[in-house]
């Protein structure tokens, strides 16, 4: 070893064997310890904070949102109470169930404020009725139903009725129906002739076609 190897090592072996030295080495490792130990232990409240903060977020988000829903409801709620009474004549007019017996009763008191006979009533298909199985047996009206996609869809059934009377008598008939609240539309009329007993009586076929909302048969 040479003179300067050896003198090199002189110092350092005198510098280690100070006290400061050794503390020095003691308080470092200390320090290198400490924060080892508290980034383990600092690190899962850390990921707390962090989830913690990302959920206030999206909950000061979705409190936005709710405010902007709450602000458009309050909006349009002095609309919906001003054309609550329009609502109920239009679900009058194209209900939400087919209400088929209602029709015909309609169409049978008409016929017989006009005197006029009903020789024939046809439907070629007679909707299903749906009712709601927790409504009492004495509701007049059925429950409006849904389809699976949620979506009403506007139907016709086609009525056939032929009347006996006078011409004045039928056309005011036809007149009635289309001023009925229940939405009816005529299709077709078509007049006939026939003979009883030697008497001329006209026949009217009308057809109409009664409208609501529903689900269309497969």
């Amino acid at each position: 070893m040479s003179p300067r190897d050896r003198q090199i090592t002189k110092l350092i072996t005198q510098f280690y064997d100070k006290p400061i030295a050794k503390v020095s080495l003691e308080l470092f490792f200390s320090i290198v310890a400490v924060i080892l130990f508290a980034l383990f232990a600092i690190r899962p409240t850390l990921i707390t904070m962090s989830d913690l903060i990302k959920e206030i977020d999206d909950k000061r988000a979705l409190s936005v949102k709710l405010t902007q829903k709450i602000a458009s409801l309050n909006s349009v709620q002095p609309q919906y109470t001003t054309a609550q009474d329009q609502i109920a004549i239009l679900d009058e007019a194209i209900p939400s169930a087919p209400q088929f017996e209602q029709a015909l009763t309609i169409i049978e008191k008409l016929a017989s404020d006009r005197q006029l006979v009903i020789r024939s009533l046809e439907v070629k298909d007679v909707p299903k009725e749906t009712t709601d199985p927790n409504a009492s047996a004495d509701s007049a009206a059925p429950a409006p139903t849904s389809t699976d996609s949620g979506k009403m869809t506007r139907i016709s059934r086609p009525i056939s009725v032929t009347v006996m009377g006078t011409y004045p008598a039928v056309r005011q008939f036809v007149q009635d129906i289309l001023n009925t609240r229940r939405a009816m539309i005529i299709s077709s009329i078509v007049f006939n002739v026939a003979d009883e007993k030697g008497v001329k009586r006209l026949l009217a076929t009308i057809t109409i076609d009664m409208q609501y909302f529903g689900e269309e048969s497969k």
